[in-house]
């Protein structure tokens, strides 16, 4: 039997989707391997202070008691054979020397500035694999190269495991002709609205999800609508309307005035929205959603009341984009499901690899 052609997988960001990514790849890794001929090898792992690296490929005890040391929200600096932490850019120069071909960099973190890296990766041969959209969210011309090259795949950054990034890819590479997207593409956000369609105040709803972990540690963050605005963003730059960020319309869902407050500060002064939102929810008929809207010359993020549209059915933290096409005129093509969650997030970015891979064989 032919050996699996192995590909190493630079792995930068080993939190909630990091960590449940290394576990799905531990226990697919044989499967995979046998079914397809390919071995997904982690050859490094970087969180924000410390770098696990071995060009011959970490063991599958070292990548689990990685993975175990995240879970219990500690750093791999307390790994065996950890080195002090690498930039994304260095890891890259690294297996660079090592002479690992055809290697995939995995970007997990959500952070900015990891431009640089993932452009040089490529610009070795190397794949990129993202959930991360600050790189894809960026000025046009900076991330104009990432859509443009066939070495890329996001599919984790809208929808988390829903095939969104991948159906709007088929309808662009079988020539049909995009014109209008529209869904509510936050799970934090979408739990947010079940609760205050239940009838519960602004300020519990916003403390029940903080609570749960589905808001980041500054709800803010999640409230301000700019996570919705960048998977818009994206969605539009896919679709070959290559806009800029000023080009969508943001209506937060706190006052300007709040945003210079600390976290603690801001959860204190909450309660004073309670109000204003019951006010605006009873003003209107229908359910609340915060909603995307996407043409060609821009779009709109925001808070609606909605009715009879798809969206009035969605509860918790599910997800959904409705593509109107040439094709897809009078019924939208509509995708539907669970929106949020590390594991069907870690999942896409798992399905990405191996697509990445497989083109390499």
């Amino acid at each position: 039997m032919t050996e699996p052609r192995r590909i190493p997988l630079i792995i930068v960001g080993v939190g909630n989707v990091g960590r449940a990514f290394l576990a799905q790849l531990t226990q697919t890794r044989d499967a995979l391997a046998q079914r397809y001929g390919v071995e997904l090898s982690p050859v490094a792992l970087a969180d924000s202070r410390a770098t696990l690296c071995d060009a011959e490929g970490l063991s599958a005890q070292a990548v689990r008691a990685a993975a175990d040391l995240k879970v219990g929200g500690r750093s791999l600096a307390e790994a065996p054979g950890a080195q002090p932490g690498l930039a994304a850019r260095e890891l890259v120069e690294w297996a660079a020397r090592a002479g690992l071909e055809r290697a995939i960099v995995v970007d997990t973190t959500a952070t900015d500035g990891m431009e640089p890296a993932l452009q040089r990766a490529l610009a070795l041969g190397y794949g990129v694999v993202l959930a991360n959209k600050r790189p894809l969210a960026g000025p046009w011309e900076g991330a104009q190269g990432f859509f443009e090259s066939p070495r890329v795949r996001f599919e984790a950054t809208v929808g988390a495991g829903l095939p969104v990034i991948n159906t709007l890819r088929y309808l662009v590479d079988t020539g049909d002709e995009i014109a209008r997207i529209e869904g509510a593409l936050s799970g934090t956000l979408g739990y947010l609205c079940s609760r205050l369609e239940d009838g519960e105040p602004f300020s519990l709803a916003v403390g029940m999800a903080r609570s749960k972990g589905y808001t980041e540690p500054d709800p803010r963050d999640d409230l301000s609508g700019m996570d919705v605005a960048r998977k818009a963003l994206i969605l539009s730059r896919l679709a070959g309307w290559p806009m800029e960020l000023e080009q969508i319309r943001v209506e937060p869902l706190y006052p300007g005035e709040m945003a210079a407050l600390s976290v603690d500060e801001f959860m204190a002064q909450l309660p004073r929205l309670d109000s204003d939102f019951a006010a605006y929810m009873g003003a209107l008929a229908g359910v609340p959603r915060y909603l995307a809207e996407i043409g060609p010359q821009g779009g709109v993020v925001a808070l609606r009341m909605v009715g009879e549209r798809l969206a009035a059915q969605l509860r918790g933290t599910q997800n959904q984009v409705s593509f109107s096409t040439r094709r897809y005129d009078e019924h939208p093509l509509t995708l539907l499901g669970p929106g949020a969650g590390m594991e069907i997030t870690a999942a896409a970015v798992l399905q990405d690899c191996m697509q990445l891979a497989r083109a390499c064989t």
